[in-house]
C-alpha cells in the first residue's frame, strides 16, 4: 500500500514538472514559425548590396583631403561650385551696378553718336535750356516736349521755384527793354546806362546737377532709354524714345517715368 502510494506521489511529480518545459518548447516553436527574418530591412538591404556590383574608388585622396587654393580666389573662403564657376574669366564676367526703382547702367548697348546727343540733351533739360533741348527732337515731335514742360512745371514748382524765377526773368527783360529804349532815344545816356546793364545779369535757374543713363530697350528701329536726373531738391526719372535718322539721332517722344521730391 505504502509503495502504491510512493509511485502515485512521484508521477503526480513527475508530470507537473515536465509541463512548464512542454509549454516554453511549444511556445518557442510558435515564435520560429511566426518571425520569418526575409521579411526584415536589414536583410533586404544585405540582399541589394551583395548582389549589386560596385566599380573600384576612383581618386579616393579626393575624399578625404582639403580643397587646396584655387588662382583669383581668397584663400579665406570655403569654397564652393558657385563660387569656383564665378572666379573663371569671361567676356561676358562684366557686372554692372543697379538702382533701386530705376535699373540697370549697363549702356553698352547705346551707340557712341546717340550717347553723346543723349548727354547733350540731359544737359540742356538741367540748365533749363528751353531751345537747346528742342534741337534734339523731330518737329513734328515738339508736342511731346511741350508736354512735357507743361507736367514738368505742374509737378516741380514749388520745390524747385520755377514760378517765382520766372517771375524773376520777366523783371529783368523788362529791365533790359526799357534800358535798350534810353539807349536809343538818348546818345548821351547810353554810357551811363552800359554800366547798369552790365551789373544786371540775367537769372539763372539749375534744376538737376547730375544725371545717368541706363540700359537701353530695343524695340525695332527705336530705342527706348531711361535716364535718371537728380539734384538737391528732386529727381526725375525719364524715358527717351530715339531713333536715327538720316545719320543723326532724335528724340520721338519724352516720357516721365518716376519723380521724387527730397
Amino acid at each position: 500500500m505504502k509503495k502504491s502510494f510512493f509511485r502515485l506521489v512521484f508521477f503526480i511529480l513527475l508530470t507537473a514538472l515536465s509541463l512548464p518545459v512542454l509549454f516554453s518548447c511549444s511556445n518557442a516553436n510558435q515564435a520560429g514559425e511566426a518571425f520569418d527574418e526575409s521579411d526584415t530591412l536589414r536583410f533586404t538591404a544585405e540582399k541589394l548590396y551583395s548582389a549589386t556590383s560596385w566599380t573600384e574608388e576612383l581618386e579616393t585622396d579626393r575624399l578625404t583631403t582639403g580643397a587646396g587654393s584655387v588662382k583669383g580666389i581668397s584663400s579665406k573662403l570655403n569654397l564652393s561650385p558657385l563660387i569656383v564657376a564665378a572666379s573663371v574669366p569671361s567676356e561676358n564676367s562684366a557686372v554692372f551696378p543697379r538702382l533701386e526703382n530705376f535699373g540697370s547702367l549697363d549702356t553698352s548697348l547705346i551707340p557712341s553718336s546717340l550717347r553723346t546727343s543723349l548727354n547733350s540733351f540731359c544737359e540742356a533739360v538741367s540748365n533749363n535750356n528751353d531751345s537747346a533741348a528742342e534741337t534734339f527732337f523731330k518737329k513734328d515731335s515738339l508736342y511731346s516736349l511741350s508736354l512735357f514742360y507743361v507736367d514738368f512745371k505742374r509737378i516741380f514748382d514749388e520745390p524747385l521755384g520755377i514760378s517765382e524765377y520766372e517771375k524773376k526773368l520777366a523783371e529783368w527783360q523788362k529791365e533790359q527793354g526799357e534800358t535798350q529804349k534810353k539807349e536809343s532815344s538818348e546818345k548821351e545816356n547810353k554810357d551811363e546806362n552800359s554800366d547798369v546793364k552790365n551789373e544786371s545779369t540775367k537769372p539763372e535757374i539749375v534744376f538737376f546737377t547730375d544725371y545717368v543713363l541706363g540700359e537701353p530697350f530695343l524695340d525695332g528701329i527705336y530705342y527706348e532709354v531711361p535716364v535718371l536726373l537728380t539734384g538737391k531738391k528732386a529727381g526725375l526719372t525719364l524715358s527717351l524714345f530715339c531713333f536715327e535718322e538720316a545719320g543723326i539721332w532724335k528724340i520721338d517722344q519724352i516720357q516721365i517715368a518716376d519723380w521724387e521730391i527730397f
